[in-house]
């Protein structure tokens, strides 16, 4: 007898016999063994349901009836297998007409591939969710952090509004002060000429009193004897006061540009600098380095003692000429030679024809060179060390020049190589001062700007000396993006030059407890 709680529970067919001994999974209904034999199987596909004892009902509580599967192409026939190669479920009529010889499983296995698609799927969609997660609070991140950069920005601004206002203000005060000090003593100047000239027009006003006395006296000796001294005084010339003086000066006012002001530049790290060649030297340190004249596959390089020409022969490079000599920087002259400092205040040039070093005519007497530079146009600029006055720079180690005119300068401040970019009109106007990057450099990272050089498109590459990090400046000195070549393999980056074909040279030192010479990298410029 089957019991629901204590109710007891009739055959669902013939609702009288409570001797329940089956159960249909497919109908959903109990039965006895009278209904089961003689009733039942005359149910429609009755063959293909499944019966189970009454006790095995809770074993097959999850089993899936998929006896009401019918054909999507054959609505009058059940489902009956399932096609692993079309992914379908198919009747008698399918088979025979389109999947016979495919991979026919049961209905019950390909449920079971199924579902295993759909989990596998399910966890696709959970593994996306995820990523999207992250990827929404990446974008949160990068709001909060471009928020924070905008506030940094804004406040950049008006610390540069006020700086500026600060250093107008202190400016024109400078000029008011010099200008009323030009009049008060031109105002001087003035003063004393007048009283000079009353001084005169007095002596002048009482002699001509004496000659009126002596018109009017008629007296023959007064007109001869005191007359003669008068005339002869009256015709002294008249030394009048010096009306010399330097005039007060026009006030010029000077442009106001985004030069002298600021301007907003996308500073990057994202862009890619990848190495194009790697190049194995004889030398231990490339410090200086520059392109051979009339060559795209030749260089000179040197580690301050040495000095090698070498030509690019793939990846390796083979040294075609080689002097011993102390160099302290060079540049490529119009003439195609090589001009070099090596101490003093005239450059040494190499023949490009005969190899031999010969003083050159470039020389700024009383002072020692400390970098040249030679523009695209044949313009030699040099940068000397003075010990005496105010000069703008503490000690050129490097110059470059860009297109539209300006000149930027690689400045050495201390000891401690801190250094700075300053970039410098076609006039010798400061335009810009780079001091290096705040996300960078710091007090205990500080900022030691080494070399410089100008790319094809006119920006500038500057090299930081002990951190590795190129900074990329626009030809107004503006930090657009800079690169931490370390990331890449280069270190200890020493030189720079541009190739021919534009990629950047980069000249490196031999790493500390390595027993490799110096590398030389062909690297893209950004």
């Amino acid at each position: 007898m089957a019991c629901v709680g204590q109710v007891s529970v009739s055959c669902s067919l013939c609702e009288e016999d409570t001797r329940i001994k089956w159960k249909c999974l497919n109908c959903d209904m109990l039965m006895c063994d009278k209904c089961k034999e003689k009733i039942h199987v005359k149910f429609k596909f009755a063959k293909d349901h499944k019966v189970v004892s009454i006790h095995e009902v809770g074993l097959h509580a999850e089993e899936i009836d998929f006896s009401h599967l019918s054909c999507k192409n054959h609505t009058r026939q059940s489902c009956v297998m399932f096609c692993k190669s079309c992914d379908c479920l198919v009747c008698p009529l399918c088979i025979s007409e389109t999947h016979n010889g495919h991979g026919l499983v049961a209905i019950g296995e390909g449920y079971e591939i199924k579902i295993e698609k759909l989990k596998s799927g399910q966890m696709n969609i959970r593994t996306n969710i995820d990523e999207l997660q992250k990827r929404k609070a990446e974008m949160k991140d990068v709001d909060r952090n471009e928020l924070s950069k905008c506030e940094n920005t804004i406040k950049k601004i008006k610390d540069q509004n006020v700086l500026l206002k600060k250093k107008v203000d202190q400016h024109t005060a400078k000029l008011e002060t010099e200008i009323i000090k030009k009049w008060e003593d031109l105002h001087l100047y003035t003063e004393k000429g007048e009283k000079e000239v009353n001084l005169l027009i007095g002596s002048l006003e009482s002699k001509s009193l004496n000659v009126n006395d002596i018109i009017q006296s008629l007296d023959a000796k007064k007109v001869f004897v005191d007359g003669s001294g008068l005339v002869k005084s009256m015709e002294e010339a008249v030394t009048s006061p010096c009306t010399k003086f330097d005039s007060i000066p026009t006030f010029l006012p000077g442009q106001i540009t985004a030069y002298n002001i600021g301007s907003l530049e996308n500073v990057s790290t994202k862009d890619e600098i990848k190495i194009i060649k790697q190049f194995d030297t004889k030398i231990s340190d490339v410090f200086y380095m520059a392109m051979a004249a009339g060559s795209e596959d030749a260089l000179w390089i040197t580690d301050q003692n040495v000095l090698q020409k070498v030509e690019i022969e793939g990846k390796s490079l083979k040294i075609i000429a080689q002097k011993d000599i102390e160099i302290y920087g060079m540049a490529i002259a119009p003439s195609k030679d090589l001009l070099l400092i090596c101490n003093g205040s005239r450059l040494k040039q190499i023949s490009d024809r005969t190899g031999e070093v010969i003083k050159s005519k470039y020389e700024v007497k009383g002072l020692g060179i400390t970098a040249v530079h030679v523009n695209s146009d044949g313009k030699v600029t040099v940068g000397a060390f003075f010990h005496q006055g105010n000069p703008i720079f503490t000690f050129v180690r490097n110059i470059t020049r860009t297109k539209n005119g300006n000149t930027c300068v690689v400045d050495k401040l201390s000891e401690d190589y801190r250094g700075r970019v300053v970039i410098l009109s076609e006039d010798g106007d400061v335009l810009n001062i780079f001091n290096g990057n705040p996300e960078v450099n710091t007090d205990k990272i500080p900022f030691q700007s080494m070399r410089a050089t100008t790319t094809p498109s006119d920006n500038i590459v500057v090299s930081n000396q002990d951190n590795d990090n190129l900074f990329f400046l626009n030809s107004s000195g503006n930090l657009m993006r800079w690169c931490d070549m370390k990331k890449i393999g280069i270190f200890k980056i020493l030189s720079l030059c541009i190739s021919k074909s534009g990629h950047i040279y980069i000249g490196c030192g031999k790493t500390q407890g390595s027993s490799d010479n110096a590398k030389i990298y062909e690297v893209n410029t950004l």
